[in-house]
């Protein structure tokens, strides 16, 4: 029976569809089975108590059956209090990945795939949104990964996600990203294999880590295939296809990727809508659901239970990271350890066992929409390691404070961390989990989703805007209070210029990356702001490193006009190879592509070269002088491990500069300027700061008519916002950082 029927049906119709039969105790309250306890059951529950009552035996087995709570055989004031407190999900039974079910002493891995799906959840949907694919596919679930996805001449560039993309900056997880078809193992660097093994800790299954990029499953264990044997190819046919064969980036080894071994990662849905989270350390500490998952993937193919039998690591991530284990003993001395034990979810909650002996995961423990926590466990507070500086659980957050109730005089209402679910109001998700979000500076990242269902500052607090939360300080003319705001969408004044969070983001809270270098070694050596910025934004060599001021660059806003943001540049320091197309007279078509990370470390075994000294004495080697560039452009001219070259034209990106091999100079290099010169290249990676946003007494250009003005409209110099200093390269020849200022960068110059 529909539930749409149901409600159209009369009283005595729908009494006489229950079966006359004995009544039994016990409550199972999702009377529609449709796996929710909502509006429906409601419906149902009301015609139950009409027919029962206090002290009055319900003639029907499936009332008592559903909302006899507390089992006396009627349906009354108790049984509805009861059953108010259970709306929502309904007890999901845990399935394996042959959809069997999971009983207390099982050993199988769950599978989110068939215990979230079949009649329930369309998964094939819910896991084509971007948290699952990272840019393998549109919304409408084509696979677009392809060379040059962007058609500017990065080649090894192959989707508008994490998943396909190359960067040579940020923290090291970045990588070129392997095609299906490669000449060479020389031309390979992360495959799907490495993707699920070390990215596979925050990005929760699906995608790349189950399916090829024909759409097939890289190994189903229903049938026991490897996906490309579903196309009729063999093992020779993958050898270097970036989706079965695995590259070691230590050694540049390349071999079979052991999806037999370790499963797949399919979609994982309790990672992100588990209510109780295991969080060590508060706000800076650590998301031990992430840590357990990590820490299962990193396994790979050695992971084995207490008895010594192999244990699938892909497939297991998911039940190791809801802690349904007794042993897991990985990454140190003996063998990798994972014994799955369902007997500890049913001891802390979070399991319970039904009738017929099978697991079931209890409602009290899924969170809809996610807690705050999940985004957290992902997106540290300062990144990985130092991102953008940003804090959580901090209340000099004016949304945070409010959206947790701690900007009143009622303690009792306040929400407390774990419980906290302020990400959501400016990030809604959808059926689909494709989560909103604004114009990423860091690259092109599923540019179609850009302020979809966003809530920015604009939407929020514009007094002519449709969607302004009705709690938010609405903007007013042009001269008010809250300071020298222009409101709705005309062109004039600052906010014409700049975003709202130029002045209400004017500092990050915690240091965070400001330099990654890996020219020396080959593996990242980063700076924090702490040694090149401070809180003196006109003289970085202050030494108050309490806050750091972001750089002021170009960003489309929620409204289509480009603003000034702030965001982080984060100077990169790579080696890379210049293809000038035999046209030496014309850049416009070349390419840099950075030289892969594991082909530098063969020549350099990870240490640096012995010409490299410490020209700044902070104990750090750096390759900034030209007679040390030239000894590592003449070593990657040399051949890797495969016999083949490492580069034809070495190139040094570092900041502003591209350093060459130039037998005219005097010293042997030249450069050229490494934006605007033709070629694509990015020199810095940029990560916005949105977050962390005070209110108007923190904030820039605090006062009635006109005062806090000089904030910009000082003589040059002398002002906070537009004289900022900008790191533009940590050392010049001599070792010294060389800066820039936001009015020098972006050509403002306020009167």
């Amino acid at each position: 029976m529909s539930t749409k029927a149901a409600y159209r049906m009369p009283l005595f119709v729908l009494m006489s569809v229950f079966c006359l039969t004995p009544t039994a105790p016990g409550a199972q309250p999702d009377f529609d089975n449709n796996g929710y306890i909502d509006d429906a059951d409601f419906f149902f529950f009301e015609i139950c108590f009409s027919v029962s009552g206090p002290n009055s035996t319900s003639p029907f087995r499936e009332c008592v059956k559903a909302f006899d709570n507390d089992m006396d055989s009627d349906v009354d004031l108790v049984d509805f209090g009861a059953f108010q407190r259970q709306l929502g999900h309904a007890a999901i039974p845990l399935r394996d990945a042959f959809g069997h079910p999971i009983t207390i002493n099982s050993t199988s891995p769950y599978n989110g795939r068939q215990t979230c799906g079949g009649s329930c959840h369309d998964v094939d949907r819910i896991a084509n949104g971007m948290i699952h694919q990272q840019g393998r596919t549109d919304p409408a679930g084509n696979i677009i990964m392809h060379d040059d996805f962007f058609n500017d001449g990065r080649w090894w560039v192959r989707s508008a996600g994490m998943y396909g993309r190359s960067s040579p900056g940020g923290g090291g997880l970045n990588r070129q990203f392997a095609g299906t078809d490669n000449a060479n193992a020389s031309s390979m660097d992360m495959t799907a294999f490495y993707w699920a093994h070390n990215c596979g800790g925050c990005h929760v299954g699906g995608g790349g880590a189950e399916f090829d990029r024909d759409g097939a499953r890289l190994w189903d264990v229903t049938t026991g295939h490897f996906g490309y044997e579903t196309l009729g190819k063999k093992a020779d046919d993958v050898a270097f296809d970036g989706d079965y064969a695995f590259l070691d980036d230590t050694t540049g080894v390349l071999s079979p990727a052991p999806w037999d071994v370790t499963g797949v990662a399919g979609p994982e849905c309790l990672h992100c809508h588990r209510a109780d989270r295991t969080w060590v350390g508060g706000g800076d500490g650590r998301d031990m659901q992430r840590e357990w998952r990590a820490a299962t993937l990193s396994a790979t193919d050695t992971l084995l239970d207490a008895s010594g039998d192999p244990v699938p690591a892909f497939a297991a991530a998911g039940t190791a990271g809801q802690g349904w284990f007794s042993i897991l003993d990985i990454g140190n001395e003996g063998p990798n350890v994972l014994q799955i034990d369902y007997s500890v979810g049913v001891e802390e909650g979070s399991l319970s066992v039904a009738t017929d002996g099978s697991l079931q995961l209890s409602p009290s423990s899924l969170a809809r929409p996610p807690r705050d926590q999940a985004c957290w466990g992902c997106h540290l507070p300062g990144g990985f390691e130092g991102k953008r500086g940003t804090v959580w659980f901090d209340t000099r957050d004016v949304h945070f404070r409010k959206f947790t109730n701690q900007n009143d005089e009622e303690p009792d209402n306040d929400i407390p961390d774990d419980k906290a679910t302020a990400c959501n109001t400016c990030h809604p998700g959808n059926l689909d989990h494709n989560f909103a979000k604004g114009d990423s500076p860091y690259a092109q990242f599923r540019n179609e989703l850009d302020w979809v269902d966003f809530r920015s500052c604009r939407e929020c607090h514009l007094h002519d805007s449709p969607n302004r939360h009705p709690d938010a300080p609405e903007v007013l003319g042009p001269f008010d209070s809250v300071g020298p705001h222009v409101a709705g969408t005309q062109d004039v004044g600052p906010m014409a210029t700049l975003s709202c969070q130029v002045c209400h983001v004017p500092w990050a809270l915690r240091p965070a990356n400001i330099v990654t270098d890996r020219s020396v070694t080959g593996t990242a050596i980063q700076y924090s702001t702490s040694r090149f910025l401070s809180a003196n934004q006109i003289d970085p060599t202050d030494p108050d490193k309490s806050s750091w001021a972001p750089a002021l660059r170009p960003k489309r806003d929620s409204d289509g006009r480009t603003r000034l943001f702030p965001q982080k540049m984060e100077v990169s320091i790579f080696w890379a190879d210049w293809d000038r197309k035999h046209t030496p007279d014309d850049m416009s078509d070349d390419t840099v592509q950075p030289i892969i990370l594991w082909r530098i470390r063969e020549i350099t075994g990870n240490q640096a070269l012995a010409v490299v000294t410490d020209d700044n004495g902070d104990g750090i080697p750096e390759v900034n002088r030209p007679e040390e560039m030239l000894v590592y452009m003449k070593a990657l001219l040399g051949e890797d491990s495969h016999g083949q070259p490492i580069a034809h034209n070495p190139v040094l990106v570092k900041g502003p500069k591209v350093w060459y091999f130039d037998p005219e100079s005097p010293n042997g290099v030249s450069w050229f300027a490494s934006e605007g010169s033709g070629p694509f290249i990015r020199p810095y990676e940029v990560f916005g700061l949105d977050h962390n946003v005070l209110a108007k007494e923190n904030a820039w250009g605090v006062g009635d008519a006109g005062e806090g003005c000089e904030m910009c409209h000082t003589p040059v110099g002398q002002s906070p916002v537009i004289d900022r200093a900008v790191l533009l390269d940590p050392f010049d020849e001599s070792g010294a950082p060389v800066y820039s200022t936001v009015r020098e960068m972006c050509g403002i110059n306020p009167p």
